[in-house]
């Protein structure tokens, strides 16, 4: 036979399909992440009402310890201003753009499986359209996330697999693994 593959007619369909799977656990653990992020993001607002609202108050029950209170109401000042510097804002931020760009992507990749699925396209347009799927994601995380995606929290991608299994068993009634 020379080393020659014989071709699997459907690998292109097949590699297609997969990357449907890993868009849709990306999407949802996108989803998760940005939520965790938002705790800590409002627990910092919290904070900031209380120290400055408390520090406000207090001060004008114990006007001897005016300096400590001043200081407390400069820290939650500082916190606010530097706020877009907190690691957890900035991840929150970008893990939230990136989200509502995999689903837009999400919403289109399905559309466009249908005619992969029904052999609509040829295995080249299908092998061009999972190299162009590939390439929006990669370029949405660059954009995103331009020092790097943050790594990954090991229970939150078990849900996220878990709830994209689900959703493409309930969508297509097949079982996908990402």
């Amino acid at each position: 036979m020379n080393g020659d593959v014989t071709p699997n007619p459907e690998r292109a369909r097949e590699l297609y399909w997969r990357q449907l799977i890993h868009l849709k656990t990306d999407s949802v653990y996108m989803r998760l992440y940005r939520d965790n992020r938002a705790r800590w993001v409002t627990r910092l607002g919290i904070l900031k009402a209380v120290a400055s609202s408390g520090g406000i108050g207090l001060w004008v029950i114990w006007k001897e310890y005016a300096f400590v209170w001043a200081t407390i109401i400069a820290a939650s000042q500082v916190a606010d201003a530097l706020k877009e510097e907190f690691p957890f804002i900035r991840q929150h931020r970008a893990a939230s753009e990136h989200m509502l760009f995999l689903d837009r992507l999400l919403i289109d990749t399905e559309s466009e499986w249908q005619s992969v699925f029904t052999g609509r396209y040829t295995d080249d347009e299908v092998l061009n359209r999972w190299h162009k799927l590939r390439m929006l994601q990669h370029e949405a995380e660059r954009k995103n996330f331009p020092a790097g995606v943050p790594p990954r929290n090991e229970a939150l991608q078990e849900m996220a697999e878990r709830e994209a299994a689900n959703y493409l068993r309930a969508m297509y009634h097949t079982d996908a693994q990402p």
